[in-house]
């Protein structure tokens, strides 16, 4: 990269992020254990996903030919600038939000010199893995199957046009005579993913692969900087929450991820990520700015990739089970049951859902018009998905650790020691397990089982999220009952 272009990659990488760390600062203002790795990590994910906001925003009001509005650089480089001061402006007059105390307290005492040298040598195994990861987006060209066919082709049409040029499927491609819209295959996606590449283009001047890719590393270190701040808020060691980072980054299939960037899958499981951390802090401190981070980072799942708005959608029987009782949430359940019975002898149900379109639910088909059309019939294969999860060395010890903490909390819940962070994380493990065996065994998307074209991809959504909830089933069985005085 020329020197003039790489600053203005760098500002623009750094720039919206720093804003929205200062804007996390007011919210988060009492020093804990984790506060500044939570505050980048989540500010980093949050201020380019606003980016994005502001760039469609620009494209909707002007165009190409606009020097102002259209998908331009300078405009979100500014807006990025005044809430900065903004947020600086109000930290020194002290405008801050009131703290909450938790009942939960952190891990403070002195670390022996054994732990301090573990904690050093993990940091250094992180920091070496996030180094050799930096060094394989920096070097390697756009290589991903997906960027050549989806994300970078959007990307590259809009930077050379700097407008939000139309896709549209193939039908109407053919039928248009202007010759100004462009179809792919994936044409329906959200088009938050290749604007976050589209974003270092804009700043570079031209298109540049090295600057496309190096959001992806920087979504990678956010991802592990919110991981282990919101383990060590948790009130995790500093050892564990760097034995749980390493374990999150040493995963094989995360990091084919980061390295061959290009994919949506590392944006969407570092989204969805995030959002679990923050809903599983709410549900246990009733913190309401945890409450805000989970549903920001949960909308910004349906802004990611078409299944993230099912994905999202986990997420609300998640809070039921934490906020009813052991015998409410039996009675939710029971009547969900018998209400998915009525609708399968009556043959189905179709219905208009406000924002999301018709939804059509029978025994033999699935339709959601945000999704797409699935045919409901038992099929594919263990074979695969065994193979996949025990056999390769795709996910490490992951697919050991789920069923056993698992096993682990229902047995605490069925023997009452359970609280509603259990309840909360044993349902939304449950519920995205299954919903996992309903996409590959009941719709004709087992055929990406049997390929491998897309089993890891999905299970890579879902695994920041179970790693954190493994380390809150394993931390509830170990540590102390606390209570409030």
């Amino acid at each position: 990269m020329m020197s003039a272009g790489l600053i203005s990659v760098v500002a623009a990488l750094t720039l919206p992020c720093v804003a929205a760390v200062l804007w996390l600062r007011l919210l988060f203002p009492q020093p804990a254990p984790g506060r500044w790795p939570l505050l980048i990590g989540y500010g980093y994910v949050l201020g380019l996903l606003g980016t994005t906001l502001q760039l469609r925003l620009q494209a909707a009001l002007g165009s190409s030919m606009d020097p102002v509005l259209g998908l331009t650089f300078w405009p979100p480089i500014l807006t990025a600038g005044i809430l900065t001061m903004a947020a600086l402006g109000l930290y020194r007059l002290g405008w801050t939000v009131t703290t909450m105390r938790s009942c939960h307290a952190h891990a403070s005492r002195r670390p022996m010199p054994l732990q301090r040298l573990l904690v050093a040598l993990l940091l250094l195994l992180v920091c070496i893995r996030l180094l050799n990861l930096s060094l394989e987006v920096w070097w390697l060209p756009l290589y991903p199957w997906d960027a050549w066919t989806t994300w970078a082709v959007r990307a590259q049409i809009w930077a050379h046009a700097q407008d939000l040029v139309p896709f549209v499927g193939p039908d109407t491609w053919l039928d248009d005579p202007t010759g100004e819209t462009h179809s792919i295959r994936a044409w329906r996606y959200p088009p938050t993913v290749s604007l976050i590449a589209a974003w270092p283009t804009l700043a570079f001047g031209s298109w540049n692969e090295t600057a496309v890719n190096l959001p992806w590393i920087g979504c990678a270190l956010a991802l592990a900087l919110g991981f282990y701040g919101q383990t060590r808020l948790w009130g995790a060691t500093a050892l564990t929450s760097l034995v749980f980072t390493w374990l999150l980054l040493s995963l094989p299939m995360l990091n084919t991820h980061i390295a061959l960037a290009g994919y949506a899958d590392l944006w969407l499981a570092t989204a969805l990520g995030l959002s679990f951390f923050a809903l599983m802090h709410w549900v246990r401190d009733g913190d309401w700015r945890q409450a805000l981070l989970a549903l920001l980072l949960a909308l910004a799942c349906a802004l990611i990739k078409r299944e993230g708005m099912i994905w999202m959608l986990l997420f609300l029987p998640t809070v039921l089970a934490a906020r009813l009782s052991r015998n409410w949430l039996l009675l939710v359940l029971t009547a969900v049951g018998t209400g998915g019975l009525l609708v399968w002898i009556a043959g189905g149900i179709d219905v208009e859902v406000p924002m999301l379109g018709n939804v059509i639910i029978g025994p033999d088909r699935l339709e959601l018009s945000w999704v797409g059309v699935f045919s409901l019939q038992l099929g594919g294969s263990w074979e695969p998905v065994i193979e996949h999860l025990f056999i390769r060395n795709n996910w490490h010890l992951l697919p050991f650790l789920i069923p056993v903490s698992w096993l682990v909390a229902a047995v605490l819940i069925v023997r009452g020691l359970g609280d509603q962070v259990l309840r909360a994380g044993l349902m939304w493990t449950t519920l995205s397990l299954l919903a996992i065996y309903v996409l590959f065994f009941w719709t004709d998307a087992s055929q990406w089982a049997d390929s491998g074209a897309s089993i890891n991809r999905i299970l890579l959504h879902f695994a920041p999220a179970l790693l954190f909830w493994i380390l809150t089933v394993w931390s509830a069985l170990i540590s102390d009952r606390p209570t409030c005085s």
